[in-house]
């Protein structure tokens, strides 16, 4: 196999954007090994983030027949310390908060998870580099009062350039918030091809990606982690700054609460598939809205989702989601 020295941190840059969201399971975090590893749309900007609010209609718990409406709320963003340098430190931020309507005992008035992250580069030697990611983050159903709800994050990877559009990669990850497998570090690979621009795949373990633009209107990324995470999303652009998509998530997180052991964790799992338009009259920021769907949403308890115990259910319901993104 010819192996083109022509190394350059970009590239590697780029290839690990497709490789290192191997292990997280919120592929879209932005303080796991993913804020170093994502590009930048623009080399030049200071700051990439999003935020988002989902409103669900109003439902029930299935086991009680108690009203259930849940609210929530999303921002990631990161901060690149040095514009223009793609292994500059990074700093990240990933917030989410549930606000649960609610007279089911069973369950809290509200969730929040907050994690904060740091990335660098550590050295590149020949084809290889190395980096690295650290980060502290706090789940629970009270605002920092917990002390258990605290946890740690920690990354070491190692890229391998094989030529100009095949990366192989290595990461070792620690992630104390994970929703399977918490405080053990985990190893992954992913190997990366680019058949062109507009074409990129990972084969990984766990994790799976496909990214294509088929036309220039026409843009369909798909994400996938071995048994537990699928995340599709289909956008068309059909008049200038406009564009119709179509989403499917399915998202899980783990908090500590008050009422269980320090042991146990309130799981919760989501599917939704949704709907909307997206508009974009800059480069800088995108709105969006959508209606959707939320289907088999539960709550259980354990240390993880291999052993778990039921504690609520609640009724399928549609909802409606707002979303801004902003870069400069």
């Amino acid at each position: 196999m010819h192996i083109d020295h022509r190394f350059s941190w970009g590239r590697a840059v780029i290839a690990v954007s497709l490789l290192m969201t191997l292990l997280s399971a919120r592929v879209r975090a932005q303080t796991g090994p993913d804020l170093l590893a994502k590009p930048w749309p623009d080399k030049d900007q200071y700051f990439d983030g999003r935020g988002a609010a989902l409103f669900d209609n109003a439902g029930h718990v299935k086991e009680s027949d108690q009203s259930f409406r849940m609210d929530s709320y999303e921002s990631i963003g990161r901060f690149h310390l040095i514009p223009g340098n793609e292994i500059s430190p990074r700093v990240g931020y990933d917030f989410s908060f549930m606000d649960l309507h609610t007279n089911d005992k069973r369950l809290p008035n509200q969730l929040t998870d907050v994690s904060v992250g740091f990335g660098m580069g550590l050295f590149k030697k020949g084809n290889w580099i190395g980096a690295m990611t650290l980060g502290v983050g706090y789940a629970s159903d009270s605002a920092f009062a917990n002390g258990a709800a605290w946890y740690g994050k920690a990354d070491a990877m190692l890229i391998n350039q094989l030529n100009e559009n095949d990366f192989i990669g290595f990461v070792i990850d620690y992630d104390g918030h994970r929703p399977t497998w918490p405080d053990i570090p985990l190893p992954g690979f992913g190997y990366s091809h680019r058949f062109d621009p507009r074409l990129q795949m990972v084969i990984g373990v766990p994790f799976s990606s496909l990214s294509w633009k088929p036309t220039d209107q026409l843009d369909i990324e798909l994400e996938y982690e071995i048994l537990t995470d699928l995340r599709s999303d289909v956008s068309y652009e059909f008049i200038k700054h406009w564009k119709a998509y179509g989403l499917l998530d399915y998202r899980r997180d783990a908090y500590h609460v008050s009422e269980l052991p320090s042991d146990r964790r309130l799981l919760f799992v989501q599917h939704r598939v949704e709907a909307g338009i997206r508009f974009q009259p800059k480069d800088q920021i995108t709105a969006g809205l959508g209606l959707g769907y939320s289907f088999g949403t539960k709550f259980r308890s354990g240390w993880d989702f291999q052993d778990t115990h039921s504690v609520a259910s609640v009724s399928d319901v549609p909802y409606i989601r707002a979303e801004v993104l902003i870069r400069f």
